[in-house]
């Protein structure tokens, strides 16, 4: 499972990003592949990541569920998944692109909790999905950005050439005073850099892109990603059990 633990002084948050419920519809839909529901699996990973952390409660950061516009096949299954975690411990969604409707199906379902849009701040930590603007007053307190919605994944060869695509994590240092200009066009009360972490979707069958593309895809999509500062010294790149694996700029040349 894919998924980092916050810990504070009295709770731990296990924080999860894209879990995708229903991903599974699309790809029977859209790409004629039949693959078998991966819902119970999804519930399995996250119960067995509080278990280990000893987590008091878990966030997801965006795209809870996966099928767009209405998710008519796939509903019933995100309900299952909410109410298998929200048992464990409380649980916390901040809505993201693919989160249409999800007021509706979480409705009534008791210990979820939906989160605005715009995120959250809990101490010196931004978690929000990453497909909208946040709010100002939020990134001026926070230390340190956490974010979904982009997928990362690094591609690592062995010497014979053979080559694998894995889910991973991404640390960025950048400018807060660059972000706050292009997002709100005045400068934000705090000034200097401000760590960016990116975790990588949680369902199962989604690997990822590939951090090498991620750059110019951000720069053309709509996504927070668009105004961090791209150094590839400044990128740190790990596994999700957090081996390290390089820098970006180590390995943009593969």
């Amino acid at each position: 499972m894919r998924g980092i633990l916050l810990p504070l002084r009295r709770e731990k948050i296990l924080l999860l990003a894209d879990t995708h419920v229903g991903y599974e519809v699309e790809l029977r839909r859209v790409k004629g592949i039949n693959v078998m529901s991966q819902t119970q699996r999804l519930i399995n990973g996250v119960v067995e990541l509080v278990d280990y952390y000893g987590a008091t409660s878990v966030v997801i950061l965006g795209d809870v569920k996966h099928e767009l516009p209405v998710p008519r096949e796939s509903a019933e299954e995100v309900r299952i998944f909410l109410k298998a975690v929200a048992k464990k411990v409380p649980l916390i969604l901040i809505p993201g692109n693919h989160d249409s409707l999800l007021h509706e199906i979480a409705n009534g379902i008791e210990g979820v909790e939906i989160a605005p849009t715009r995120g959250i701040l809990i101490k010196k930590f931004l978690l929000f999905h990453g497909h909208v603007k946040p709010a100002k007053e939020d990134l001026e307190k926070a230390d340190t950005v956490v974010m979904g919605h982009t997928h990362p994944a690094v591609v690592l060869r062995d010497e014979l050439g053979y080559a694998v695509k894995e889910p991973a994590i991404l640390k960025i240092t950048t400018s807060r005073a660059k972000i706050c200009k292009a997002l709100y066009d005045e400068p934000c009360k705090r000034r200097g850099r401000l760590k960016v972490v990116v975790l990588p979707a949680s369902h199962p069958l989604i690997t990822g892109v590939d951090v090498r593309e991620i750059p110019q895809l951000a720069a053309e999509g709509r996504t927070f990603l668009k105004y961090v500062e791209w150094n590839p010294d400044n990128v740190e790149i790990y596994l999700p059990d957090f081996t390290f694996v390089g820098l970006l700029s180590d390995i943009i040349n593969i």
